[in-house]
């Protein structure tokens, strides 16, 4: 399995760079609209599906991708005070993302108003091989700059789960820059708890730990893969942040549900379900290819009153 996903990341490497051939091939296009007139019919269409192709090549591999959005909700749980909560998943970084792109998203953080506290909720990487601190403290410096409180948690590209594991090199560079790792625990967030539950795919989940926490408690729980939540037999998490799906990324309508990773049908954004409001993020960055289409990298900011 981890030999076949690395010629897939091999593969997706290749297309990262022979992408910027769409550039001479859409000039190449538009050069021969000076020769229209004597086109026939059939290599007109051509031309014009080639050329309409490449634009929408260019928008999905260079454009979306890089164009960070904010998306607000709000969501009840009847606080005495309202807080205000920034939401990044899955930032895969070292393929197609680099410090540059978590410096960008840090900024865009640091620019949002009235933010008590900032979740990283997230695969954090997507290494081929085994890292070592120094590099990942270069990589992931620009967590420094955020202003708020941080809370972090750790998914499978980071575990060994097929990946290299860094969990160690993560903890240790993340906790010297003084933001604060989950691991199947909760903290206190003002007149909130806030619960990390571990993997999905790993029966790691243990949703019992939501029977410790009383009635009365508001609860916000933190799970990478939504179809947790259908292992909940109360009603004590009062919102579930998800993320894992991605949204998807090349978001053609209808047909990429076909192809969301649950077993559950889970889209994004928030619904209710049996026993929890749940809201799934559609992430920051890009995997596998590095193309973004319908679905620009959200940073989601919640409030919750």
């Amino acid at each position: 399995m981890h030999q076949l996903e690395n010629i897939v990341l091999n593969f997706s490497n290749i297309i990262f760079y022979w992408s910027y051939l769409v550039f001479p091939f859409l000039l190449f296009c538009i050069f021969q609209y000076k020769n229209w007139k004597t086109l026939k019919n059939t290599k007109k269409i051509i031309l014009i599906i080639l050329t309409i192709l490449s634009f929408l090549f260019i928008q999905a591999r260079f454009i979306e991708p890089n164009i960070i959005t904010i998306q607000n909700t709000k969501i009840s749980l009847w606080l005495e005070k309202s807080i205000k909560i920034a939401l990044i998943a899955d930032l895969h970084l070292w393929v197609y993302a680099d410090e540059y792109i978590l410096e960008k998203t840090v900024n865009k953080i640091n620019e949002i108003t009235d933010i008590d506290y900032v979740l990283i909720a997230w695969d954090l990487t997507l290494f081929d091989e085994k890292k070592d601190e120094k590099y990942i403290e270069e990589l992931f410096s620009a967590i420094r700059n955020i202003e708020p409180p941080v809370y972090w948690v750790l998914w499978n590209h980071d575990v060994q789960k097929p990946w290299p594991d860094v969990r160690k090199e993560l903890i240790s560079v993340l906790e010297d820059i003084w933001v604060q790792f989950l691991n199947n625990t909760s903290v206190k967030l003002w007149e909130v708890t806030l619960l990390w539950l571990w993997s999905n795919w790993w029966w790691e989940d243990d949703v019992s730990l939501l029977d410790s926490l009383n009635d009365d408690d508001k609860v916000i729980v933190l799970t990478h893969n939504p179809d947790t939540t259908s292992k909940y037999i109360n009603s004590h998490a009062d919102i579930t942040l998800s993320w894992h799906t991605h949204g998807w990324q090349i978001k053609i309508p209808y047909l990429y549900k076909k192809v969301i990773p649950t077993k559950w049908e889970f889209d994004e954004w928030l619904t209710q379900e049996r026993y929890t409001q749940l809201f799934i993020t559609s992430w920051i960055w890009t995997t596998w290819l590095p193309f973004r289409f319908l679905n620009p990298p959200v940073i989601d900011v919640l409030e919750i009153n």
